[in-house]
């Protein structure tokens, strides 16, 4: 399964069983997003889903896949995220931080992603800091960030996740 999908899941990502008993996976973004759909689309066909691309309410678009197996891969990797993440070999790890970033990240002078698993976020750091980069998690509220404000930090980052829509619009 392709890890940048996982990641975009994982952040972005619901799921349901509808009462007919059919599985749906869905993953909404704002329209300035569209990139990052595009991506998720073109990932889902070459795996063979049907893909439904549509608009939904508060300027956001969806895809929206019918798929038993995918649900139950989603299942499986949300049951333990941690776990998850940390069974992946170093470049899907950078693949599964890319689409995390696109789904639940910030780009500005700095990087942040946002997430409410502070284990995650801890296994993330440790990981991108194998690569010099330095990070720091702060608490924003309920949940807590994963802050990258060095420039030399966000360079290398950039470099390490090539995949990433939003760390594509960066300079350099």
């Amino acid at each position: 399964m392709n890890a940048y999908l996982l990641g975009v899941l994982a952040g972005d990502g619901a799921r349901y069983v509808g009462k007919n008993g059919r599985y749906m996976i869905w993953i909404d973004q704002q329209t300035r997003n569209i990139k990052i759909l595009e991506k998720v689309k073109t990932i889902l066909e070459t795996l063979g889903f049907n893909v439904f691309f549509y608009s939904v309410p508060d300027n956001k678009k969806r895809i929206a896949v019918y798929s038993k197996s995918l649900f139950q891969k989603f299942e499986r990797m949300m049951k333990n995220l941690t776990e998850f993440f940390e069974s992946l070999d170093e470049e899907n790890k950078k693949e599964f931080i890319a689409g995390f970033l696109d789904a639940e990240g910030t780009v500005t002078d700095r990087v942040v992603i946002y997430n409410g698993n502070i284990e995650l976020l801890t296994s993330i750091k440790k990981f991108l800091e194998k690569f010099g980069i330095i990070c720091y998690i702060y608490r924003f509220g309920k949940i807590f960030g994963l802050q990258i404000y060095r420039k030399d930090s966000i360079r290398i980052l950039k470099k390490e996740l090539k995949s990433s829509i939003k760390l594509s619009f960066l300079p350099g």
